[in-house]
């Protein structure tokens, strides 16, 4: 593993984990040494990450709150899904064409 995938790696791992902070020093490492451009909105979710979850309490497991965020998760979940399917059908007319 080359220094470029392990500082990404990191970057991805600690983000993924919900270590925001630590995802964000990673990107900025990155984006200073490979350019600013290729990182640039990695950088700007950690700081939406890192500024909801200040302002926002924590959701307790089995309350309403975990209700709501579970069905707007589910809602953008199918929403994503049927775009991905959409997207793919103009991606297959394109190419038969």
């Amino acid at each position: 593993m080359d220094v470029t995938t392990s500082i990404v790696a990191s970057a991805s791992k600690h983000y993924r984990e919900g270590n925001y902070r630590e995802a964000l020093t990673f990107y900025q490492k990155a984006a200073a040494t490979y350019g600013s451009a290729l990182f640039k909105t990695n950088i700007m979710l950690c700081e939406q990450r890192l500024k909801t979850s200040s302002t926002k309490e924590p959701v307790l497991p089995g309350s309403p709150a975990e209700s709501r965020q579970l069905s707007e998760t589910q809602h953008l979940l199918e929403h994503y899904y049927q775009r991905c399917q959409e997207l793919e059908y103009q991606l297959l007319e394109n190419v038969a064409q």
